[in-house]
This record gives structure tokens, sequence and C-alpha cells, in this order.
């Protein structure tokens, strides 16, 4: 007896671990046909949408919740609007060199990025290491890092407090835990605001300010 019952604990933790790496596997497959489902839902919700002349566009990035997202002109832009930004100069070039920048339609060939604005013309911001605070409040999640997801050594923009000029805003990625943002680029011109993006259909709900 003294043998069998190890035994019997052995199959069932082995039975346990095949069930449990039965489970992940169902839910990789899952997640996979839940976006080869969104990805059809996408592309013909945007066909219906250009067709009746609502322009939009398809997000695949981890700039924002995958999904189906309605633009327009990046006129009076306002703190909180998500917004599409065209990297510019050597922000750009870094993107590009680091793999951060898909190759897409912005005027140097690299693709606009979705970014939401926290900062605009008048406002106080401050950059401290564990947080950004914009007028006072300190913004959920916005702690900066020494390093990117690859281990490559990020620079980020100098501590302190300064007012937001009439010809920049400052933006932050909507998932900001590993966005690459303000935090590290500093202000964006106003003028590289491509357009401003609604959400119409996305897979997953967007994290709070």
């Amino acid at each position: 007896m003294s043998r069998i019952a190890p035994d019997r604990e052995a199959s069932k933790s082995f039975e346990a671990k095949v069930r449990k790496r039965r489970r992940t596997l169902l839910h990789v497959r899952d997640t996979a046909k839940t976006r080869c489902v969104l990805f059809a839902v996408a592309v013909t919700t945007a066909a219906l949408l250009v067709g009746a002349g609502v322009p939009v566009r398809i997000n695949w990035t981890a700039s924002a919740p995958v999904g189906i997202y309605s633009t327009q002109a990046a006129i009076g832009v306002s703190r909180n609007d998500l917004v599409e930004v065209c990297l510019q100069g050597s922000v750009a070039t870094l993107g590009r060199v680091r793999g951060y920048l898909a190759p897409g339609t912005c005027p140097n060939g690299v693709s606009p990025v979705l970014k939401r604005v926290v900062a605009v013309a008048g406002d106080h911001i401050e950059l401290q290491r564990i947080f950004v605070a914009v007028n006072g409040r300190v913004i959920d999640r916005s702690q900066r890092h020494s390093m990117d997801s690859l281990g490559r050594p990020l620079r980020p923009v100098a501590f302190g407090r300064r007012v937001v000029r009439d010809d920049e805003v400052w933006v932050l990625g909507v998932h900001r835990q590993r966005s690459w943002d303000s935090r590290y680029f500093g202000p964006i011109p106003v003028s590289s605001i491509a357009g401003i993006v609604r959400p119409l259909l996305t897979l997953s709900a967007e994290p709070p300010l």
C-alpha cells in the first residue's frame, strides 16, 4: 500500500498538469479565434463606414485597444482627446531604429501612433520618477521606466515642473505601463497631430486616466 499511494498521487498531479495545459491551449486558441473574428468584423464594418463617407482607421498596435476608430480633423484639440500623432525628427528616427514605429502614412514614412492628450497650452505639468501630474492631479500608472521591454535604456524627460506652451501638447499612451510617449520624448508640436480619433468597436475597454 505504501507504494501504491505515491503512484496515485503522482498520477493525479500529472493529470492536473495535463488539464491545466489543455486549458491554456484552449485559451490561446480562443484568443486567436476572437482576433480573427474581430478582424473580419472590423474589415466589414470599416468598409461599410467608408462607403457611407465616415473616415475610419483600424488599430492593431499596442498604442490603444485593438479595434475600429473614426477619425476627424485635428481642430480644437482638447485635454483627454485620443489623437493620431506623426512623430517627427530624432524621435521618429529612434522609433524606427528600435521598432517602436512601423512603416506607415506619415510624411516621414512611419505609421501614426494613437496617444491620449493629457496637457494642453497653459496647463502645469510635473514629471517625477514615479508619477506625472497635470494641474496638481497625479495620473494613474504614470511612473517612468529606465529600460524598455527589451532591456534597452530609456532617457526620460528631466524631472521638474513646467507650463505647456501654446504650440505643443503632452501625450501619454493608453496602455501607460509600457508606452513610449511624452514621458520620454517630451511635448509634441500641435502640428504633428494628424487627427482626432474615437473608438467605434474595440476588443477591450480602454483603461481610465
